[in-house]
């Protein structure tokens, strides 16, 4: 089977797909500092009295930002997912 070279809509294809593959990282990286920030740092700064109690208040709104960053991966991924139909077409037996 002699390969052809790709066509310039499945250069598109792929070039989305890289985007999303790079803002899944992106969003992966917020949700990992947001959660990490309100699960564990403001907690034993807290409690250690490093810093008063009142930074507390701000544990949701880091758990917010990394819920809507975690579903911001997922998107990311399916998105990325549904622009790989070029790969189906090039390569039809996936096993093989």
């Amino acid at each position: 089977m002699d390969p052809q070279p790709l066509s310039s809509s499945e250069w598109a294809q792929i070039g989305t797909a890289l985007k999303f593959l790079w803002a899944a990282l992106g969003c992966a990286i917020v949700a990992g500092f947001s959660l990490l920030t309100a699960h564990a740092i403001i907690v034993t700064l807290v409690d250690t009295n490093t810093i008063s109690s009142r930074w507390s208040s701000l544990r949701p709104v880091f758990y917010a930002i990394g819920l809507v960053a975690v579903v911001g991966v997922i998107t990311c991924f399916v998105l990325a997912a549904l622009n790989m139909d070029w790969l189906e077409v090039r390569y039809p037996r996936y096993w093989q």
